[in-house]
Parts: structure tokens; C-alpha cells; sequence
């Protein structure tokens, strides 16, 4: 019987964990000074997927730093955010259209190079991170 359990158990916790973003966090609209638990080392821009699939980029520097902007190249208004150095994107006060997947773009692309045979590398966390807004 505790086999069973346990089996269940694990299986349930398999199956509830999203392969497409790392941690989400469901809050109400309003909430203030939400920091989003996005992994990010050394950033070169924040990314979000909203729920109507639209993506959106968050510079940190050139000519959009500190804006939202669409995959046309619309500003979009995001003043409501702020970067905090070196690794945080922090919302003053979250609203519906919040809502979505938030990711981000390494500074630094990894060097890919061919591993000796036998040799491997093992996947990473997924560093995104659901945001949903009630």
C-alpha cells in the first residue's frame, strides 16, 4: 500500500511541474513590489510571453533600455518596472496584463564545443517563471 502511495505521489509531482518555465507564482492585481524569481545571470534583456502569445523584449541597454517592446518594435508602456543591478526586474504594481511567461537573454552565449565521447553535460533548471495575475 505505501508503494501505491508513493508511486501516486510521484507521479502527481511529475506531472504538475511545467516544462516550459522553471516557477510560477500566481498573485492579485495590485500587488505591490512583486521581484520576479527569474534566474538570471549576467542579463542581457528580459523576455515575457503573455497570455495571448504575444513576446515582448526588456532591454538593459541601447537606444529601448527600460521599456517593454514587441516583436514589431512598438514601444510598449511599462513604467510600472524597474531593473535592479545586476539581476532583478521588479514590478511596482502588478496589473492583468502582467500576465505571462518571463524569461531572459544571457549576456553571454555558451560556448558550444564537441564533448569526448562518453562525455556529457546535464540540463539546466529551466531559469523562467509564470507569473499569474487574478
Amino acid at each position: 500500500m505505501k508503494t501505491i502511495v508513493l508511486l501516486l505521489v510521484l507521479t502527481i509531482l511529475a506531472f504538475s511541474y511545467p516544462a516550459e518555465y522553471g516557477l510560477g507564482l500566481a498573485v492579485k492585481a495590485g500587488h505591490e513590489d512583486l521581484i520576479l524569481a527569474v534566474r538570471a545571470s549576467e542579463p542581457k534583456a528580459y523576455t515575457r510571453v503573455l497570455k495571448n502569445g504575444e513576446k515582448q523584449t526588456w532591454n538593459l541597454s541601447g537606444p529601448n533600455k527600460g521599456t517593454w517592446i514587441d516583436a514589431k518594435g512598438n514601444k510598449i508602456p511599462s513604467s510600472h518596472f524597474v531593473f535592479i543591478a545586476p539581476n532583478t526586474l521588479k514590478i511596482k504594481k502588478v496589473t492583468k496584463e502582467d500576465a505571462g511567461i518571463y524569461d531572459y537573454i544571457p549576456l553571454h552565449e555558451p560556448v558550444k564545443t564537441k564533448l569526448p565521447k562518453g562525455v556529457h553535460i546535464d540540463p539546466i533548471l529551466p531559469s523562467g517563471f509564470k507569473l499569474d495575475v487574478n
